[in-house]
Formats: C-alpha cells, sequence, structure tokens
C-alpha cells in the first residue's frame, strides 16, 4: 500500500506561512494530540538530537530506507526522532521503530498542509528541539523544511528519492504545476544540503534548477544481514503458491503506479510463458483488483492467467525475494530502487529496464534492458531461464557480493552520519 500525499487547495497554503507570523505564540500540545505517540526522556546525555520527518512509516523505498537508517544509527552518539503523519497501515513497521528510536511521533494527519498538521509539526520541533532535520521526499521537504526553520532550526536536509517531482494523488494539474515549480526556489534557502539517493535524480534536479553546491549523493543501502539467500524461504513461498522446485518465477515487488509500466511486464510475461511451461509471474504489493482496464485485458490475454499470482504488500520482503528466480523492474522511471537492492542481496539476479540507477545497482551480475521493450525483457527472462541450478546459485553469489560491498547500509549510514556531524559543527555553514 502506497500513502496519498494530499495538499490541500485554497487557503491551504498560506496557513503554513501563516505559522510564522505567530512563532512566538505557544500553541497547546497536549500527548492526546498526537496519537500513537511514544516519548522518551529529553535527556540527551550529550547527543545530538536528529529528526526525520516522513509521510508514512511503509509503503515504499524511500520508508524502507529511512527506517533502516534510523534503526541502524548509533544511539549511544545519537538521539534519534521519528515524526511521521501515518502509521495504521503499517502496525509492524510502526513497532520496528518504536523499539529502535528514542522517540516516535505519530500525527495521524492526512494533509500535510492541514493548520492542525503544522501546528502539531511546529510544536513538536519545538518540544524536541533537534539539531538537525531529515526531511523524506518532495512534499515531506517542503513542509518540513519550512516548519523546521520556523521553529528554528536552520540545519534542515532534504531527501530526494525520486526522479521526478510527482504530481499527488487528488492534486490538481495547476497545483502540481506550481509546486514543481516552486521546489527549485526553495532549495536556494530552506535546506543546509539535499540528499539524492539516486546519481539520476541528482542530476535531474540540478537540471529543475536545484543548487549544485548544496547536493550530496548518498546511494541508499540495506541491511545485508537480515536480507540473505534463504533456500528455506524459496521453498516455503512454492510451497504456499503451488509451485514446483523447478519453476522459474519472475517477481516484482512495488505498488500500482504508471511510473512501474506494470503493462509492459505483463506483455513481456505473456512473450515468455507463450514458450516457457514453468514460467510464473508473482506481484507483491499490487492487488488484481486495483488494475486499470488495459492491465485486466492483458491478464485475459495470457495463455494461462493462474500463473500469475497477487500477494499483498509484504512486511517481511526477505522472506520474499529468495523464492524468486530473476526480480524484474519494467519501470518507466526509476530513482534508486531499494527492491533491487535487497533482492540482489538475498542472491537473486536482477532484470530491469535502463532507467534511473538501475544499472549501477546491478552492475555485471544481471541485465538491463531498453524501457518499453517487452521483447527484450522477455528474451533476457528465457536466457536466464536456460541456466543449471549451480549457475543460478553462482550468479546469486556475485549479486550479494555487489551489495554486501557497495550498498550496505552500514555504508550509507556513515556517510549520513558524516554530513550531520559536519552540519553541527559548522563545517557545512
Amino acid at each position: 500500500m502506497k500513502t496519498e500525499l494530499h495538499i490541500k487547495t485554497g487557503t491551504a497554503l498560506a496557513t503554513g506561512f501563516q505559522l510564522a507570523a505567530v512563532e512566538q505564540e505557544k500553541f497547546p500540545f497536549a500527548e492526546s494530540n498526537v496519537e500513537n505517540s511514544v516519548r522518551s526522556s529529553k535527556a540527551s546525555n550529550g547527543r545530538p538530537t536528529v529528526l526525520h520527518f516522513i509521510y508514512g512509516v511503509g509503503g515504499g523505498g524511500a520508508e524502507a530506507m529511512m527506517r533502516s537508517l534510523v534503526c541502524g544509527m548509533d544511539r549511544r552518539t545519537w538521539r534519534v526522532v521519528v515524526v511521521a503523519m501515518q502509521s495504521k497501515a503499517w502496525p509492524e513497521e510502526t513497532e520496528e521503530l518504536r523499539r529502535n528510536v528514542d522517540a516516535l511521533h505519530v500525527l495521524e494527519e492526512e494533509a500535510l498542509l492541514s493548520f492542525n498538521a503544522l501546528r502539531k509539526l511546529r510544536s513538536l520541533m519545538i518540544e524536541e528541539r533537534p539539531q538537525v532535520v531529515q526531511t523524506w521526499m518532495h512534499h515531506a521537504d517542503f513542509v518540513g523544511g519550512m516548519v523546521g526553520r520556523i521553529a528554528g532550526i536552520r540545519e534542515v536536509v532534504w531527501g530526494i528519492h525520486c526522479r521526478e517531482i510527482t504530481r499527488a494523488p487528488g492534486e490538481s494539474g495547476m497545483k502540481a504545476w506550481a509546486f514543481a515549480r516552486l521546489m527549485p526556489v526553495m532549495s536556494k534557502w530552506l535546506p543546509k544540503r539535499i540528499v539524492s539517493c539516486s546519481e539520476s535524480a541528482l542530476e535531474d534536479h540540478l537540471r529543475m534548477g536545484y543548487p549544485s553546491d548544496k547536493m550530496v549523493w548518498v546511494p541508499n543501502g540495506v541491511d545485508t544481514q537480515r536480507f540473505v539467500p534463504q533456500e528455506s524461504a524459496r521453498a516455503k513461498l512454492r510451497e504456499e503458491l503451488g509451485i514446483a522446485s523447478d519453476g522459474f518465477v519472475v517477481g516484482f515487488a512495488g505498488r500500482f503506479h504508471e511510473m512501474k509500466n506494470l503493462p509492459l511486464l505483463l506483455r513481456a510475461f505473456k512473450l515468455l510463458s507463450e514458450g516457457e511451461p514453468r514460467a510464473f509471474l508473482v506481484l507483491c504489493g499490487v492487488t488484481k483488483e486495483e488494475l486499470d482496464h488495459g492491465c485486466q485485458s492483458l491478464i485475459s490475454s495470457l495463455p494461462d492467467a493462474t500463473r500469475v499470482f497477487w500477494l499483498p504488500f509484504q512486511s517481511n520482503p526477505e522472506n520474499f525475494y529468495p523464492g524468486l528466480d530473476v526480480f524484474s523492474l519494467s519501470s518507466r522511471t526509476e530513482a534508486c530502487p531499494m527492491t533491487i537492492l535487497e533482492a540482489m542481496a538475498c542472491g537473486v539476479s536482477c532484470v530491469a529496464t535502463d532507467v534511473g540507477d538501475c544499472r549501477r545497482l546491478i552492475g555485471d551480475t544481471g541485465t538491463v534492458v531498453p524501457p518499453g521493450d517487452a521483447e527484450a525483457l522477455a528474451c533476457e527472462w528465457k536466457r536466464l531461464a536456460g541456466k543449471t541450478e549451480v549457475e543460478r546459485r553462482q550468479v546469486g553469489s556475485l549479486c550479494r557480493n555487489r551489495v554486501v560491498e557497495q550498498f550496505s547500509i552500514e555504508r550509507a549510514k556513515e556517510r549520513y552520519q558524516a554530513l550531520y556531524e559536519a552540519l553541527i559543527e559548522g563545517r557545512e555553514r
């Protein structure tokens, strides 16, 4: 499930700036105003506080990266606070954060620019007194950065996790157009640093007008102790789905969004399944009911639609990836997809469209194909279907080694912490 972001119309945008005019006013803020709030003693024992602001605690790659980062930060050195707009849809992810951060606050508000959300967020920032505010994704960058500066916090770090400034569900075309042009202007004065998880996204944002002197590239990282090859998980998934041990399983994990280009994935699977009776497709995080008419028609045209499986969003994806023979993304655009890194860490080869940083992540352990080319995608799957079990394991070992050496959460965490330290010590002023 992917949380929908909502920016209200009319006076909502002005509401945020109205807070600046009443900065000295003390808003009442009782514990009951924030549902599911977890508080700890404000005694930091000399540890600097980093406050992370995000819309939802689960549902996508940026959220997974945020959780990995905050849960992995050294609590002896750092005081870690997370503020999220929503959490109810992700109880297990919420519990993970409760166990691993110093304070978790959930506003349980839908509209980022509602007065209540802005008031609660400002009060929390004043109460927590963070040395650094880290925001995640464009809409949270805007709101969290703005409220942070109003609350007197100078060290604001934006987080870019998408190549495009996308239109939020329910947002008018005019508002989306205005927001996309406002963000490059805001980027010049609001954040101290802007972290991009993707080199491609960094280049895209420079072309939009983001300032080059503030941009930092920190690739995503995954927990390589959590995401590991598991033959037992491989056997269990296949048993649950009724797939034979020698079946060739193509997997996808993600939400139903036009950027993921699921019609391309389905067209490619049709080509594969016409000549490969052992082929199966497992889609995780997408329900058949939410597909549009075009995808429904593609499903109906398959030689055998029972070879396509639909799984709900998995809170334990480390048990999903090992069941696959190949993981694929058919996306129109990507930044630095966490799903590819997670699959590779589990010893699964990847075939993806050549978008964003997919080529950089996969390297020579898998393949990238031209965007929109269903035949090229199907051909790569057919090639992998011909590999022996020994060859599959050998490729899987190369995949895992690449992630361990270049894209572990430890490497990403070190770079984030170094940035925070430099900002606090004044070296980044």
